[in-house]
C-alpha cells in the first residue's frame, strides 16, 4: 500500500521535506525507467535477433522461390507437352475406334457370307443325299439286271442254237449291268468323298462362324475400350490444360512472392538499422541515467546518514538486523519484495509482532496468508495478545481483501475509503507508526491507474516525521515497472525469494546493507517464523 507517509522529513524545516520528496519521487522514477530500460533493451535485442533472422530467413526464401519458379515453369512446360501428347492419343483413340468399327462391319459382312455359304452348302448335301438314295435305284436294277441276265443265259443254254443269239444279248445285258454296277459304285465312293469334304465344310463353316461371333465381340468390346480411352485422355488433357493454366497462374504469384520477400528482407535490414541506431542513442541515455543518480545520491546523502544515525525498530527476525543496520530505519521508506513463495506472510507477521513489543504502534494491510492465527500466533512469543493491541490502539488494520473479521481497528477499505482509515489511525494512535502497506492490495482497491498515481502523492502531514513506512511487493502479482518505483525511493530493500532449493533473501539497498550476499531464510511453523543465515 502508498501511503502519503512517503512524504516524510523534518517539520521545523518543510523545504528540506520537499526536496527529501522530490528526490525520493526522482529516485523512484529514475528506477522505473532504468526497468523500463532494461526491458527495452532486452526488447531491442529480441528485435536485432528476430530481424536478422528474419533478413536470413528472406534471403533463403527468395532463393526458395527463385527455384520454386523455375520448377513451376518447367511443370508448365511439361503440362503443355503432356497436353499435346494427349490431344495426339486421344486422334490416335479416335481413329482407333473408327477402325475397330470399320473391322466389326466387316466381320458382320463375313459372317453373313459365311452364313450364306453354309446354307449352299447344306442344300449341296441334301443333293448329295438324293443321289445317293437314287444310286441306291441303280444298285437295285443293276443287280437285278445281272440277275435277269443270269437267268437269260441259263435259259439260252437250254434252247440250244435257238438260243445262241439270245445268249449274246444276255452276255452284253450282263456286261452293261456290271459296267453300271461299277459306275454305281465309283459315284457312290466320289459321293462319299463329297459327303466327307461337305460335312468337313459344314464344321469348319461353324467353327468359322463362331470365331468370327467371338472376334465380332471382341471387335465391340475393343470399341467400348476405346471409348474409355478416348474419354480418359479428353479428361487427361483437361486436366494437364487446367494444370498448365494454375502452374502459370502460380509463377507468376511466386515471381510477386518473391517480390515482397526481398521487400521483408530490406525492411528487416532498415529495422536492424535503425535498432542500431537505437542501441547507440540507449548508450547515451545509460550514460546520463548514471549521471542523473549520482545527482540524486549526491542529494540524498545527507537524509541517508542522518537515517543512518537514526534509531531502527527491530525485525524480530534473527540474523537480519545486524545485516540491515539494527532493524528498518527510523522515519525511513523500506520495501519488502518476496515472489508469494518465500514466506513472505510469516516475515510481515513476525516484524509487525516485533515492531508492537519494541513499543510502536503498526498500521497494516495484510496480504493474503496473513490472517488473525498467524499474527495471534506471533504476538503470543512476546505475551501480547490480537484483541489486546487492537483494543489498546496499538494495531490497526486495513483489510483490503475482505478477509478479517470485523472488529476495533479493522477497517474494510472496500467499503471505507483509505483516507478515512489513516484519519481514525493517527487520530487514535499513541505511538510513532510503523505503516505496512502492501501493494497488491492498494491496486485491488484503488485500480492500478489510481494505485499510479498515487505513487506520487502526499498526505498533507498526515503521517509523523518518525513513523516508518514498509511497502510490500508481491512480486508474482505487481510487474517490475510498477515496483520498481518503490524499490528506487526506498531507503531500504529487503527481497526474498524461492530458488527451487529454499527461500533466501537479499539486501538490495540501504546503509550498510548492499553486502551483495545471498542469505539462507529458515522457515518454521512456530515463532520466530524466520530467521537468517
Amino acid at each position: 500500500m502508498v501511503t502519503d507517509a512517503d512524504v516524510l522529513g523534518t517539520r521545523e524545516e518543510p523545504e528540506a521535506e520537499i526536496d527529501d520528496q522530490m528526490v525520493a519521487n526522482a529516485q523512484g522514477a529514475l528506477d522505473v525507467v532504468r526497468t523500463i530500460s532494461s526491458t527495452v533493451d532486452d526488447q531491442l535485442g529480441e528485435i536485432s535477433r528476430r530481424t536478422e533472422t528474419q533478413a536470413s530467413d528472406a534471403t533463403v526464401v527468395v532463393e526458395d522461390v527463385s527455384e520454386l519458379s523455375a520448377t513451376i515453369e518447367e511443370i508448365a512446360a511439361t503440362s503443355t507437352e503432356v497436353n499435346e501428347k494427349s490431344e495426339r492419343a486421344a486422334e490416335e483413340a479416335e481413329a482407333g475406334w473408327s477402325s475397330a468399327q470399320e473391322a466389326r462391319a466387316v466381320m458382320q459382312d463375313v459372317r453373313a457370307v459365311g452364313n450364306a455359304v453354309a446354307d449352299e452348302v447344306e442344300s449341296l448335301q441334301a443333293q448329295v443325299e438324293r443321289i445317293t438314295d437314287s444310286l441306291e435305284g441303280i444298285d437295285a436294277i443293276a443287280s437285278q439286271t445281272n440277275l435277269l441276265a443270269l437267268n437269260a443265259s441259263i435259259e439260252a443254254a437250254r434252247a440250244g442254237k435257238e438260243g445262241d443269239g439270245f445268249a449274246v444279248v444276255a452276255d452284253e445285258v450282263k456286261s452293261l449291268a456290271e459296267a453300271a454296277q461299277d459306275q454305281a459304285d465309283e459315284i457312290d465312293t466320289v459321293l462319299s468323298e463329297v459327303r466327307g469334304e461337305t460335312d468337313q465344310t459344314v464344321e469348319l463353316l461353324e467353327q468359322a462362324v463362331e470365331e468370327i461371333d467371338r472376334g465380332t465381340g471382341q471387335v465391340e468390346e475393343t470399341m467400348e475400350r476405346f471409348e474409355a480411352v478416348t474419354d480418359a485422355i479428353e479428361a487427361t488433357a483437361e486436366g494437364t490444360r487446367s494444370v498448365s493454366k494454375a502452374t502459370d497462374q502460380q509463377a507468376a504469384t511466386s515471381e510477386a512472392v518473391a517480390h515482397r520477400v526481398e521487400r521483408v528482407a530490406e525492411s528487416a535490414d532498415e529495422i536492424e538499422r535503425e535498432v542500431t541506431t537505437i542501441r547507440n542513442a540507449r548508450g547515451e541515455q545509460t550514460t546520463m541515467l548514471g549521471e542523473i543518480s549520482d545527482a540524486l545520491d549526491s542529494a540524498s546523502a545527507a537524509r541517508t546518514t542522518r537515517l543512518a544515525a537514526g534509531d531502527a525498530i527491530p525485525t524480530g527476525v534473527p540474523g537480519l538486523d545486524e545485516r540491515c543496520s539494527g532493524g528498518l530505519l527510523v522515519g525511513g521508506r523500506a520495501v519488502l519484495k518476496h515472489d508469494g513463495d518465500s514466506g513472505g506472510a510469516k516475515f510481515i507477521a513476525q516484524l509487525c509482532a516485533a515492531a508492537l513489543a519494541s513499543g510502536r504502534a503498526v498500521s497494516l494491510t495484510p496480504p493474503p496468508g496473513l490472517d488473525r492465527d498467524l499474527l495471534s500466533t506471533a504476538l503470543g512469543a512476546y505475551d501480547e495478545t490480537l484483541d489486546g493491541v487492537l483494543r489498546s490502539n496499538r494495531l490497526f488494520v486495513l483489510d483490503a481483501f475482505g478477509t478479517w473479521p470485523s472488529s476495533r481497528n479493522v477497517f474494510d477499505i472496500e467499503r471505507e475509503s483509505l483516507s478515512a482509515a489513516n484519519e481514525k489511525t493517527v487520530e487514535r494512535r499513541d505511538a510513532p507508526l510503523l505503516i505496512v502497506g502492501n501493494i497488491a492490495g492498494e491496486i485491488e482497491v484503488m485500480g492500478e491507474s489510481a494505485a499510479r498515481e498515487a505513487r506520487y502523492a502526499n498526505d498533507d502531514g498526515t503521517f509523523r516525521d518518525d513513523d516508518t513506512v514498509l511497502n510490500v511487493i508481491d512480486e508474482s502479482v505487481v510487474n517490475d515497472q510498477f515496483g520498481a518505483f518503490y524499490a528506487g525511493a526506498a531507503d531500504q530493500v529487503i527481497r526474498t525469494f524461492d530458488d527451487g532449493r529454499g527461500s533466501k533473501l537479499e539486501l538490495v539497498a540501504g546503509p550498510g546493507t548492499t553486502d551483495g550476499r545471498t542469505h539462507t531464510i529458515q522457515l518454521r511453523d512456530r515463532p520466530p517464523f524466520v530467521s537468517i543465515h
